[in-house]
């Protein structure tokens, strides 16, 4: 039997197992037992495989986000401004100095470690066989969330360069002295397709579970439908989405509650919400949706007056958001499969899901009926854009779309003139560099060349 050393303390029992497998952590506990049970290596994917750290660099890279004029004061430096400077206007050595992002990632191999760990030994371990094959479901199911975060922060996008250098995949916890390479966009996705394909086959064998901030059949299928969708696989992409909806629990109705109730989506009590993994956006104040964002929004939309309580562009507090972030929930497989439908040349059925999910959202919505296919991929797309805005997703898409040139507006106090950053179509720094801590801990991994690009610099407005 495999036999690995467990922590006490649960929020920090993979620390051991982080530490063999990298340089990220030096810490040891002196308080160890020995991992042998099917409970412990649950406890073990919970406590150092599961997110409990969200992407916010990604929330500063889009064009949903941007500074609040309302926050600044005089000549009082805006900090945020500044701590997030890199991110927000693309400088290619974003990570390094004042920045407060997330190094998404070292923190992404960290968890990796944890579910490698679990996938390693829960196998050997003692328990029922239930409980076993939900702990490897959850395991494969993470460990291809994790991957499909990687890929499509640190690497070009599928749809332009499949060939393109992906990220080192690593299967086992075990220490590689030597370092490890990184593999092609099209591995990495390979991998990610097959990691959700192992969960969905476990979880199917067994009645579905919801809750607990596990992941579930239902979430591996919203999972599986996004990688087809960004793989282009248009099939494919319907097929794991109709399972999903089939799994899940149904649309929430936006339309059946209280007008400016007070309203927070994350949360389970909401039938659409497969997987919860983090129950706030770690945005700062300063920052606010954008006006282009917010634009796309009808006036009886009651997204507006649920997720953001001033419900206009002209009043917001970015700290009293209700939307619905970093959860999976059932909406994204209708968004999926009718853009998948779209590309099929299936209007009548793309239309459907469309609708679907707008009577879910808009007071005395009428259905859409919208024969030309380019205009309709156009409407799901926005429509996707406000579904999902804040959820991790944008930049990703904006990425598949093709690149296109976004523009932000930037000072460090209010009596300086804007100045405006832009991101060039296809800019290379579409493809994020990685964090130079990373480079130095893994002696075969190739930066990207965005890194080398010259700093950004605005002109004034």
């Amino acid at each position: 039997m495999k036999r690995f050393k467990f922590i006490k303390n649960i929020a920090w029992v993979g620390v051991f197992l982080l530490a063999a497998c990298s340089d990220f952590l030096k810490e040891k506990s002196q308080d160890e037992v020995i991992v042998t049970t099917v409970s412990d290596f649950s406890q073990l994917l919970l406590g150092s495989g599961y997110v409990d750290i969200a992407y916010d660099a990604l929330y500063y890279f889009d064009d949903d986000l941007e500074l609040d004029p309302s926050s600044y004061w005089g000549d009082e430096e805006n900090s945020f401004a500044t701590q997030y400077y890199g991110h927000y206007t693309w400088q290619p050595d974003m990570w390094g100095g004042e920045s407060y992002a997330v190094d998404a990632y070292t923190m992404s191999y960290k968890k990796l470690a944890g579910v490698n760990a679990t996938l390693d030994g829960i196998d050997d371990a003692i328990g029922d066989p239930e409980e076993r094959d939900q702990v490897k479901a959850e395991a494969y199911a993470l460990r291809g969330y994790y991957y499909f975060m990687l890929v499509n922060i640190f690497c070009e996008p599928y749809n332009y360069n499949k060939n393109a250098e992906g990220v080192p995949l690593k299967l086992a916890a075990d220490l590689l002295e030597n370092g490890i390479a990184r593999s092609t966009v099209d591995d990495v996705y390979q991998q990610i397709v097959k990691d959700l394909k192992a969960s969905i086959e476990l979880f199917e064998k067994y009645p579905k579970r919801r809750g607990s901030y596990r992941i579930n059949i239902s979430t591996a299928q919203v999972l599986l439908s996004r990688v087809f969708l960004y793989m282009e696989k248009w099939q494919e992409a319907v097929d794991a989405a109709t399972e999903a909806i089939k799994t899940g629990e149904g649309l929430t109705d936006y339309t059946k509650i209280q007008m400016y109730s007070e309203f927070e989506m994350a949360s389970y009590k909401h039938s659409e919400v497969e997987w919860l993994y983090n129950a706030w956006i770690e945005i700062p104040y300063g920052y606010i949706p954008s006006e282009d964002l917010m634009s796309t929004f009808t006036g009886d939309d009651r997204r507006l007056d649920l997720w953001f309580p001033w419900g206009t562009c002209s009043k917001k507090t970015i700290m009293e958001w209700g939307a619905p972030v970093n959860t999976i929930r059932i909406s994204e497989a209708y968004l999926n499969r009718a853009e998948a439908y779209v590309q099929l040349k299936k209007q009548t059925e793309a239309l459907e899901d469309l609708n679907m999910l707008c009577r879910h959202r808009i007071e005395g919505f009428e259905d859409l009926a919208i024969a030309d296919g380019v205009a309709l991929l156009e409407e799901i797309r926005q429509e996707r854009r406000r579904e999902l805005c804040f959820d991790e997703l944008r930049w990703f898409d904006l990425r598949r779309y093709g690149m296109p040139s976004i523009s932000h507006k930037y000072k460090v106090t209010e009596n300086e003139p804007w100045v405006i950053y832009t991101l060039e179509e296809k800019d290379p720094l579409y493809t994020i560099p990685i964090p130079e801590s990373a480079i130095g801990n893994n002696v075969l991994l190739k930066q990207n060349p965005s890194a080398y690009a010259p700093a950004r610099k605005g002109v004034i407005e």
